[in-house]
């Protein structure tokens, strides 16, 4: 299957981020990507359910459940800096569907483990925009090699929902944020997907040992 790349880690000063669950946190960019003094956001933590504002108004939330996985003795939880992102297309899109994955590749040089489901926040130039993770599956703690990869897939749509109008239903995103599972920083990444209507709905699967 051809795949196209969507988006690679890039430096950015866009206010805003969502978590992956289990945290609670004033969310910056991870270290590894060049971001600098990026504005807050905060998440209730423990709550399966939380929201996160950003600079241009806008709001960033995730459902669902989660848990934070026990690693096994000597294998340490995986950080946002140990990872590249980027976000690939997944075939064709069925009628007013979209679907990508999120790849998370180990760069670190050392094994290590994690579970469940990244934060994700849709920006552009403005700030944050209305992003709803929808966290769908069972979460399962991985380990992850060095060199290998983990994915996470994703599904949203582009038919308008209750109250969306007007030439399109939301803004056009420029960058997603990425935080993984159970960390506080994020990753940037370029976002060409179009809008995400419904209210930004993504539905997310738990993440994945492999590469697609």
């Amino acid at each position: 299957m051809k795949r196209i790349i969507w988006g690679t880690v890039a430096a950015t000063a866009l206010a805003a981020a969502l978590t992956g669950c289990d945290a609670s946190f004033s969310a910056s960019p991870s270290s590894s990507n060049g971001s600098t003094a990026p504005s807050s956001s905060t998440q209730d933590g423990g709550s399966p359910k939380g929201s996160a504002t950003g600079g241009g108004g806008g709001t960033t939330t995730g459902t669902g459940n989660g848990s934070r996985p026990n690693g096994a003795a000597g294998t340490r939880h995986c950080t946002t800096s140990d990872f590249n992102a980027s976000v690939y297309s997944n075939g064709n899109p069925g009628a007013g569907q979209r679907y990508a994955t999120l790849q998370l590749e180990n760069k670190s040089g050392s094994s290590c483990v994690t579970g469940g489901w990244s934060g994700l926040g849709l920006v552009n130039a403005n700030g944050a925009l209305p992003t709803n993770v929808v966290r769908e599956g069972t979460a399962r703690t991985i380990t992850i090699p060095a060199g290998a990869s983990a994915y996470e897939q994703l599904h949203w749509g582009v038919v308008p929902g209750d109250g969306e109008g007007g030439a399109q239903c939301q803004p056009t995103a420029k960058a997603l944020h990425v935080i993984p599972p159970n960390q506080t920083t994020h990753i940037t990444v370029d976002w060409v997907g179009g809008p995400a209507c419904q209210h930004g709905q993504i539905r997310l699967s738990p993440i994945e040992l492999g590469k697609l």
